[in-house]
């Protein structure tokens, strides 16, 4: 059962508050729901605040927020998670590698934290 046909509409101008809470109020029980096997996770940037085509205001800290949480949910659920960059529309090339890279960072912190977590329990 796949559920990317799963959406909610944010109205224009969502910030990083209200992007998390909704983020927070729907993932965990999609999670539980249908208990996937993997999760492909598209971790765009077009919702940046500077996307020239976006109509929401995530800053880099909401970014960094989304993706840490989205890994950290899989995670500690105990689900595989493959994740792709996607969207972001700007004229700077530097700018969008910057926004690109932080699901990077955000799957390394996590992953990281996790093999601590389990060294000083094991």
């Amino acid at each position: 059962q796949w559920c990317s046909s799963m959406q909610w509409g944010l109205p224009p101008g969502v910030a990083d508050a209200e992007y998390l809470a909704i983020l927070a109020s729907h993932l965990p029980q999609v999670l539980e729901d249908f208990a996937p096997d993997i999760v492909l996770y598209d971790a765009g940037i077009d919702v940046h605040m500077d996307d020239r085509l976006g109509k929401l205001c995530i800053t880099d800290t909401g970014l960094w927020a989304r993706d840490q949480y989205v890994f950290r949910m899989c995670v500690d659920n105990g689900v595989p998670v493959c994740s792709v960059i996607g969207g972001g529309y700007s004229d700077c090339r530097l700018t969008l590698a910057q926004r690109h890279s932080v699901v990077v960072r955000a799957a390394t912190d996590v992953w990281q934290a996790k093999a601590v977590h389990e060294m000083r329990w094991s």
